[in-house]
């Protein structure tokens, strides 16, 4: 049995990391299954020459997914196309009806299970986790639970070229209003720690010595913290390797920054610092202020540990002066070192599984019968966006309608004059 796979993205999505989904799928298979089924990334034009074709992809690539879909049926139509990712998972019932399944949440064991169903060795209706079409309409399974303990979930296969980075948990315990992370994983969990070291020490052996963590809060557990890093001392890896891990706001102290900087390996941490509206903060559900966003800024600097911080502006009610302030906060803080002052500044963008989603639905924003998915698919950002300039980023949102949803108190238009503004005074043109 033969799958291909193919991440579907968009030419303007960053492409920083190739996914680890293809990765952890195709260990998983291997682990479960042998050598009775192969998985490949493979160019999409290929995928009609599988058996089982396997798509990952988030809402703002689902235009195109169903596209590639529809090809796929058209020159193979006995190809098992599979879907998963973020957008099924929350919006099932788009399912297109040349996609056969839709997996829902974590996908390794139902991906099996799918596969054995496939060589006719299970029956479908015991398969958890899944949407299908059925008797002229969509059927949900019941809900798969998740994998426990996370280590048996083998570490994933590795693509020699690509540039190597590591999760070594899944889930986060906020629940910031924009954010998904916590509602699609459920809980959260952790590799043990010598299961990450041990991944560590195998990414090292191929070569690599760049390797970002990227979970979505490495430090939330800091016994395993230092368990970590100390056993990649003991085995004197943390010389052979650096990397940088995410913190959050409210949990930087002196212990925490004496912790990071007791490791060299870790050469910068960063953090979402979001606003310097107190207001907004508190309607993005991030739990901190402005003043505590300040003061890890401040303790981390005195440490000498670099720091990188992400904005976001345009939520719904926003002023200017509190845009403003957010920008002024990054302008002071690049001015004191403590910030690059060309750090993202992301225009809010709402994606099934947040709760500024479910707002936007409710306020009439969005209609999910109408919706064109497109206009979720230019990055938010354009210090991190592959438009090329500021104005060929403003130029490509405008042609793609890219959703704004704060139009009522600070006008879009407004907003890009403004930003424009920032950048050039960032980068000195002004």
């Amino acid at each position: 049995m033969k799958i291909g796979f193919v991440h579907v993205t968009n030419q303007y999505d960053v492409h920083w990391w190739p996914s680890l989904a293809f990765g952890s799928l195709k260990s998983y298979l291997h682990k479960h299954m042998g050598d009775s089924v192969t998985m490949d990334r493979v160019d999409p034009n290929d995928l009609h020459k599988y058996d089982i074709v396997g798509l990952s992809s988030t809402t703002q690539d689902y235009n195109q997914t169903k596209r590639l879909a529809q090809r796929v049926k058209q020159q193979n139509p006995n190809a098992m196309i599979i879907l998963g990712g973020s957008h099924v998972t929350w919006l099932p019932q788009t399912l297109s009806s040349d996609i056969d399944f839709g997996v829902i949440g974590e996908g390794e064991q139902t991906l099996v299970e799918l596969v054995q169903y496939a060589m006719k060795a299970k029956d479908l209706f015991t398969i958890n986790g899944t949407v299908f079409h059925h008797n002229g309409g969509l059927m949900m399974a019941p809900p798969r639970a998740l994998i426990e303990p996370l280590d048996n979930i083998p570490p994933p296969f590795r693509e020699p070229a690509a540039q190597p980075h590591l999760f070594t948990s899944r889930g986060c315990p906020y629940k910031c209003r924009f954010c998904s992370s916590s509602a699609f994983w459920k809980t959260t969990r952790f590799h043990s720690a010598d299961y990450v070291v041990a991944e560590i020490e195998y990414l090292v052996g191929m070569g690599a010595f760049d390797i970002p963590i990227l979970d979505d809060l490495f430090v939330i557990n800091r016994k395993r913290f230092v368990e970590i890093m100390e056993k990649l001392k003991q085995k004197g890896l943390d010389k052979r390797f650096c990397t940088s891990i995410a913190v959050r706001a409210n949990l930087v102290d002196d212990e925490l920054c004496a912790m990071i900087k007791n490791y060299p390996s870790i050469r910068n941490v960063h953090f979402g610092a979001e606003s310097a509206s107190d207001r907004i903060l508190q309607l993005m559900g991030k739990n901190v202020t402005a003043a505590t966003n300040q003061n890890a800024l401040d303790k981390l600097h005195a440490y000498g540990i670099p720091c990188g911080c992400a904005f976001v502006v345009g939520w719904p009610s926003e002023t200017e002066e509190e845009l403003r302030m957010t920008l002024e906060f990054i302008r002071r803080n690049g001015k004191e070192g403590k910030l690059d002052p060309n750090a993202p500044v992301n225009i809010l963008t709402p994606f099934p599984g947040t709760v500024v989603w479910d707002d936007a639905v409710k306020a009439g924003k969005i209609d999910l019968n109408t919706f064109n998915w497109d206009r979720l698919g230019i990055f938010a950002a354009y210090q991190t966006s592959n438009a090329g300039s500021f104005d060929a980023w403003v130029d490509v949102r405008r042609r793609n309608d890219s959703i704004y949803l704060n139009e009522e108190t600070l006008p879009q238009e407004r907003l890009y004059e403004i930003l424009k503004e920032h950048n050039e005074i960032v980068t000195g043109k002004r």
